[in-house]
């Protein structure tokens, strides 16, 4: 089979130059990389320049600082029979390719295949909780099973239910859960999903301060995607609870800075799950 590795990027040099050298590294050579720039300058150019001899890399330029947009723009472009989206700040393991290859290429293989994420100790990340066992993906296990750049799909499957949803991620008020949004149209569709705990990208993990300023964001992308995608009350109200359960534990222990990103989550959760009956589409920030 033959991938299409959509990459966009903002702001970052060095790590996507780090991300071009692991993918020079793949055991499985048939895929081609489609660099999503949107930054205002040429600071690219000298790193496509350095690895084009070594990669198929199509680099495109975007004005539109939205990362759905960008990915959507790139899969226009792809040629792959498998769509996949790492970060600009992504390592890949050398054999990631290879395992999914195999295991489209295997009978009665599913649509989309997800897997983990590890940092570069070789730790387990603190982007998500993450299932231990190879995984169904449903409306329930979505949430433990799936983020953005270890995520592959048909291309097929993506063109069905229309890509990314351009109103969620990055560069929009409801900054995450765009994958689980996309993994739950295909589900509506009848597109089956495999999550396999084994398959793990390198990604940083990020400061606790940066993650308590995208808190508000990021459960507002929760809280929207819960509703739009009209998920069982139990399941919204076990991701309403969480954070709040969260905070009081944080609070208890005198941890303040924790305390704030599930009081954060929490709020932000609410407010994106209100804002699909509000109709707000472009406003999503903290009112307090």
């Amino acid at each position: 089979m033959f991938f299409s590795l959509i990459v966009p990027t903002l702001g970052r040099v060095e790590e996507l130059r780090s991300l071009l050298l692991s993918l020079t590294q793949q055991s499985l050579k048939t895929f081609e990389v489609i660099i999503v720039d949107q930054n205002e300058d040429d600071r690219l150019l000298p790193v496509v320049k350095e690895f084009s001899d070594r990669l198929s890399i199509l680099h495109l330029r975007s004005p539109i600082r939205k990362c759905n947009h960008a990915r959507n723009l790139g899969a226009s472009r792809a040629g792959g029979d498998i769509l996949t989206f790492p970060d600009d700040d992504c390592i890949y393991t050398k054999d990631i390719l290879k395992t999914v290859n195999h295991t489209f290429s295997c009978v009665r293989s599913p649509e989309f295949i997800t897997g983990s994420v590890i940092t570069h100790e070789g730790q387990t990340g603190r982007s998500g909780r993450w299932q231990t066992e190879e995984t169904v993906i449903d409306p329930h296990t979505v949430w433990t099973c799936l983020i953005e750049f270890n995520f592959f799909i048909r291309r097929n499957a993506f063109n069905a239910v229309g890509g990314f949803d351009e109103t969620l991620g990055p560069g929009t008020p409801f900054g995450s859960a765009e994958g689980q949004d996309l993994a739950l149209r295909l589900l509506k569709k009848g597109f089956a999903g495999l999550y396999l705990p084994t398959l793990r990208i390198i990604h940083p993990d990020k400061p606790v301060s940066l993650n308590i300023a995208r808190a508000y964001s990021y459960g507002a992308g929760m809280g929207r995607v819960m509703r739009s995608n009209h998920l069982a009350p139990g399941i919204v109200l076990m991701f309403l609870l969480r954070p709040i359960a969260g905070g009081i534990l944080y609070l208890l222990k005198g941890n303040i800075p924790f305390f704030r990103y599930y009081v954060m989550t929490f709020l932000g959760r609410v407010r994106g799950y209100l804002s699909v009956c509000a109709g707000m589409a472009t406003d999503a920030s903290p009112t307090a």
